[in-house]
């Protein structure tokens, strides 16, 4: 890092952008390949500021710049981003958008709730879902080419249902259908109202916000039906899903619950992240494994010699290393979560840069998991890195899947046992390839998914 005797702090190098707008419209076009370009126009460095509109802001990528946000000056910034304002539309103040006396009380009642242990009795419902899925992959298939699916697409499916199972606690029903349109819907709507600085209010009578609205209701619906259904008959928290023990739990400072409207943000926060985020990094995962038919055989053969014939379970988990490392690596070059946004309080040195009061302090962990600076060959699909003690020997926040700080995502531990169990189920009953006419494309919404899917050529393996 530079000197800040030598070098006083100054703002990071301006990216060249248009007239007025900045990088506004290229960011909304086409934002993982327009920081990358920011980064090469302004000399590779650690940090860069750009124009987006109105709004200024600085993307810094180097893990020791990170930790002044995340930890050492963390209470200078907070969430009062657009992304974030715009987020609470769908969340409300969940876990995910909450600050303050609110988010600290809402983590102490949470937390609990996702102790491992207890995430650890979920673990049936992720496989049995799994071979279900795999299963019916099984039943289409062409004796010898096997069968084309949308992995993504899939993976979706089915990640929805097991977290309706495990964190809302209702049995999979023809009305996923509905909710799973919704959530695609809402998604897709949010993430157009943060990328384009010159939308219109909500009430405005556009067609758009008429099917946003709509399937927030169907959401809404959803959710309120099963905490009153909830409230009405509730479950044995021992063996509960994640909604009925924070319905159950109280604030050890308060002895206080979780209102109807608290829980239903919770609620929604827990249902989106908690099946979005894993269907997209496993569908990176089984992309990439099919383009590297060596890693996929090595895998196979980890999950065969731990699991055999049997369905895997949460014991098997400590064995499942190279498996647990494909998603690993998968998550770094394809991070969920590829952008996190802070605006800052008061003005601040970060390094050798200035930020100032009201602007936009941006991490982009896709960027920073592809830091040439940190990474061997960052480009190259490598899980061996997980597991050979060179990802352990980088700084904190080289690697941050799940962000970080105190922020740190209280559903980590429930991703990769979910990420982990499932791709060993996969990857135990079939062989993925590429079907070659396709163009994936990584879409940086709220999420990083593929954008238009990803085609793969199912054959069952013989079991």
């Amino acid at each position: 890092m530079t000197d800040r005797a030598a070098n006083p702090p100054a703002r990071a190098p301006l990216a060249p952008g248009a007239p007025f707008i900045g990088l506004a419209a290229r960011m909304r076009a086409r934002p993982l390949q327009t920081l990358e370009q920011a980064f090469r126009d302004t000399g590779d460095g650690e940090a860069v500021f750009i124009r987006l509109g109105p709004y200024k802001a600085t993307i810094f990528r180097h893990p020791d710049l990170i930790k002044r946000i995340f930890v050492d000056n963390a209470a200078n910034y907070t969430k009062q981003t657009r992304g974030y304002l715009k987020a609470r539309l769908v969340l409300g103040d969940g876990l995910v958008t909450s600050e303050g006396e609110l988010w600290q009380r809402q983590r102490r009642i949470a937390t609990p709730a996702f102790h491992r242990q207890r995430i650890a009795a979920f673990a049936e419902i992720m496989v049995s879902a799994t071979e279900k899925m795999t299963g019916t992959w099984a039943s289409q298939c062409e004796p010898a080419n096997g069968t084309t699916i949308d992995i993504f697409r899939e993976l979706m499916n089915v990640t929805l249902h097991i977290a309706v199972q495990t964190l809302i606690g209702i049995p999979a029903g023809k009305e996923l259908d509905d909710v799973s349109a919704a959530v695609t819907e809402v998604l897709e709507r949010t993430n157009d109202i943060i990328t384009n600085p010159l939308s219109l209010p909500l009430w405005f009578p556009l067609p758009k916000y008429a099917r946003f609205k709509s399937s927030l209701r169907v959401l809404d619906e959803f959710v309120y039906s099963a905490i009153e259904s909830k409230r009405r008959k509730p479950a044995a928290t021992e063996s509960a899903d994640l909604l009925s023990m924070l319905l159950a739990a109280r604030d050890e400072q308060t002895g206080e619950g979780m209102s109807d409207r608290q829980l239903r943000d919770e609620a929604v926060t827990i249902l989106i992240a908690g099946h979005e985020t894993t269907a997209n990094a496993l569908s990176w995962a089984i992309w990439l494994l099919g383009e590297h038919p060596d890693m996929q055989q090595r895998a196979f053969e980890e999950v065969s010699a731990v699991i055999g014939k049997r369905s895997a379970g949460i014991e098997h988990l400590p064995a499942l290393k190279f498996t647990r490392a494909v998603a690993e690596e998968a998550m770094r070059l394809y991070p969920p979560a590829w952008m996190i946004g802070r605006r800052a309080i008061c003005d601040d040195t970060i390094g050798p840069y200035t930020i100032r009061a009201d602007e936009f302090a941006l991490i982009s962990p896709y960027l920073t998991h592809r830091h040439p600076g940190l990474w061997d060959d960052p480009a190259k699909f490598d899980p061996g890195r997980f597991l050979d003690g060179r990802s352990e020997r980088l700084p904190k926040f080289a690697y941050m899947p799940f962000g970080g700080g105190m922020r740190f995502c209280i559903g980590a531990s429930f991703a990769m046992i979910q990420a982990t169990l499932m791709l060993a189920t996969m990857i135990r009953r079939v062989c993925f390839e590429r079907v070659t006419e396709q163009h994936v494309e990584p879409y940086a919404m709220i999420t990083l998914r593929p954008k238009h899917g990803i085609l793969m050529q199912a054959q069952p393996r013989k079991m």
